[in-house]
């Protein structure tokens, strides 16, 4: 019998630079019983990394990997986890439950049958007991909002082969460029000591070309434009890292990550800077905040999905965005992008629905890194990965066809000061542009991609 196909369970940390690591979107989640009081034992929480995209043909193997509290803090026997998996294929209203089998490494697993991956895909959760007497379900919405997995009946196949290091693209133009400070004409630097150089955060391209960056070390928007001066608004952000997205009609949407042990949160502002409306986010960990066309969409775990959290007024609440959570990112005309990288390969999908419309599948003998940027483009993608060895790293910016690979450049990762990990590039029109950072400050690159959006 052919073997279940898996990703690995512990998700992957990718070289960045030399000496620096990056956590990809593909780390795994860890879930937790909804807001369980301060005074009892916690569940711990579960590892599980989504399939999301598979072969047509292949079978598939779910594993959770249940990483309980210590025993000795938290008393109530040895943690001897089990549970069920419940699965329904395209088209089907019911789920089936399939037992998780404890494996010889500790992971519990269930491999799923023929008679659900015949067809287009399968919806899935999973309910955990870890022993002790608490239970945890994931993803949260359960049968409501199930996790999803597409199959994929081709590929086109890009092959990028061997890295060439060193021949990286000159920008374009270099739209703005500020020092470190916090001052008029600069952005915050947080260093110190056997700590990490933290710039700013994330930043978007607004509807009339300006660019508006998170600069939370020093809790402010800038608004960056071509001929004024730069400009500056104070806003409320905790502290840690974020990640901002404008929408089409101008707002200005903030991913407040919080710090250690609180909710991350989501505000709106006008887009002149003005407080509109905020909401904590669904679940305790997030890594992305993309406006979507029915407003903005933050990617979170431990489910892994994408949690609407509403448009100017009213957010929504908690509960809403774990109801409302999917497997893909809603992008134009109805269709919605899936992203799924390993080190060898990345896969990417546009889709509608339950079907896979274009699928692109890239390999590369040099490892991958985190797919930074994955946009619609001309009835393909721009996607922007990184491309890395132990001693050296770069960008590729790649343009996707429907045939394969229309085109590809590199671009330099000038990353002296850590930013939000996924939150480098952002696609405006036919102009890629790129938070860049060295010893002097901070710069705004574009690089023109050619054709139109």
């Amino acid at each position: 019998m052919k073997r279940a196909w898996r990703w690995p369970i512990a998700g992957f940390v990718l070289g960045g630079v030399v000496g620096a690591t990056i956590l990809t979107v593909n780390v795994v989640g860890a879930s937790r019983p909804s807001e369980p009081p301060a005074t009892k034992p916690s569940f711990g929480e579960i590892l599980h990394t989504p399939p999301l995209l598979v072969r047509s043909g292949d079978g598939v193997e779910l594993a959770y990997d249940v990483v309980c509290g210590s025993a000795k803090d938290e008393p109530g026997g040895t943690c001897d986890p089990t549970g069920s998996v419940f699965v329904r294929a395209v088209g089907s209203s019911d789920f089936g439950e399939l037992p998780l089998v404890r494996e010889p490494n500790g992971l519990l697993s269930a491999e799923v049958p023929a008679r659900y991956t015949g067809g287009d895909g399968f919806d899935y959760y999973a309910e955990i007991d870890n022993g002790r007497g608490l239970s945890a379900t994931l993803p949260q919405g359960a049968a409501e909002a199930p996790q999803h997995a597409w199959f994929v009946p081709r590929w086109t196949t890009v092959d990028l082969g061997t890295a060439q290091f060193g021949r990286p693209r000159s920008p374009t133009a270099v739209v703005a460029s500020l020092s470190w400070g916090n001052g008029p004409r600069a952005l915050g630097l947080d260093s110190g000591r056997e700590r990490s150089r933290i710039g700013p955060s994330a930043f978007d391209i607004a509807p009339d070309g300006s660019v508006v960056v998170l600069d939370q070390v020093n809790r402010r928007l800038a608004f960056l434009r071509r001929v004024d001066a730069p400009s500056y608004v104070p806003i409320d952000f905790t502290g840690g890292e974020g990640d901002l997205a404008v929408g089409r009609e101008g707002t200005i949407y903030v991913l407040d990550q919080g710090r250690a042990g609180s909710m991350p949160f989501v505000r709106s502002y006008g887009p002149a800077g003005g407080p509109i409306a905020g909401t904590p986010l669904g679940e305790p960990t997030a890594d992305m905040l993309r406006a979507g066309p029915s407003g903005p969409v933050v990617h979170a775990y431990p489910s892994e999905m994408w949690l609407p959290t509403g448009g100017q007024r009213p957010p929504l609440a908690p509960g809403a965005q774990i109801a409302g959570a999917r497997a893909a990112r809603s992008v134009d005309g109805g269709a919605a992008m899936v992203v799924r990288a390993s080190p060898g390969e990345a896969r990417l999908a546009l889709v509608q629905g339950d079907r896979v419309v274009r699928s692109w599948l890239v390999r590369s003998t040099t490892n991958l890194g985190e797919v930074q940027l994955a946009e619609p483009y001309e009835g393909g993608l721009i996607i922007v990965i990184r491309v890395w060895t132990e001693k050296e790293a770069e960008f590729r910016v790649l343009r996707l066809a429907p045939s394969g690979l229309a085109s590809s450049f590199a671009v330099a990762p000038a990353e002296w000061a850590e930013t939000a990990s996924l939150s480098r590039f952002r696609l405006h029109g036919s102009t890629l542009y790129q938070l860049r950072s060295g010893p002097s400050g901070v710069e705004i690159a574009a690089f023109e991609i050619g054709g139109s959006k």
